[in-house]
């Protein structure tokens, strides 16, 4: 009988502030093309919704998406566009569907906790 065992990798290495920019703009410039394409294409995206959600979030924060009048893009537009595209239901509220809109187990007490101390 064989049984089943999740692998958690933690990332060995810190990018440089220079690598995360590049980075980041390469998702964003990826995002850019990705909601700009139709959904009669066949992309699909097979992974977590929250992961989706979360990736529209970070290239909201940037700022750099524009929209066809040259404004950034709101976040709700953007996670339109993008589970449009990827065939993936929209969620109703996309804040609550992010990884980072949900309290992390612990974070809050350590954080109430350094605060006391200081």
């Amino acid at each position: 009988m064989m049984k089943k065992v999740n692998i958690v990798m933690k990332a060995a290495h810190l990018w440089t502030q220079e690598e995360e920019d590049r980075l980041t703009t390469r998702i964003v410039d990826n995002f850019c093309d990705l909601i700009n394409r139709s959904e009669e294409e066949g992309l699909y995206w097979t992974g977590l919704k929250c992961d989706l959600i979360d990736l529209a979030h970070m290239v909201w924060e940037t700022g750099r998406l524009m929209d066809k009048c040259g404004r950034p893009m709101d976040f709700q537009t953007i996670v339109h566009h993008i589970c449009r595209v990827l065939h993936v239901r929209e969620p109703c509220n996309p804040h609550r569907s992010s990884h980072q809109s949900v309290p992390e187990k612990n974070v809050g007490s350590v954080r109430s906790a350094n605060a006391t101390c200081n």
